[in-house]
């Protein structure tokens, strides 16, 4: 697992409060985004979209695991009878998100 994501409406303030609480460092942040090292997994607060949380899957949390080729750990996922969305690229940030037995929301993830 690399990092956590909690989804806010009150980006700056859960921001504030998990660097300022626990004493995490800020290692990236980006407008409605900022990952925090926490020990061997990151925490990162991420701004919500209208609507979110929902019971949908898409909040307030999502585990993220790494893997350096998403494209082929989603196919393998998918093989597996994994439920899982498209690969979604962003420049050099490739992601895909699944959904659990339960309807929880996980990702997988190249960001480091």
């Amino acid at each position: 697992m690399r990092r956590v994501i909690i989804f806010t409406h009150n980006f700056a303030a859960m921001r504030d409060f998990y660097r300022d609480m626990f004493g995490l460092q800020v290692v990236e942040e980006d407008d409605g985004w900022a990952d925090m090292a926490a020990g061997g997994c990151h925490i990162a607060i991420h701004a919500a979209g209208k609507g979110a949380p929902s019971a949908d899957g898409t909040g307030p949390h999502k585990i993220v695991f790494h893997a350096d080729d998403v494209a082929a750990a989603c196919e393998d996922l998918v093989s597996r009878a994994a439920k899982m969305g498209p690969v979604k690229v962003f420049g050099d940030l490739h992601l895909c998100d699944g959904d659990d037995p339960g309807g929880n929301r996980f990702q997988l993830s190249n960001r480091p």
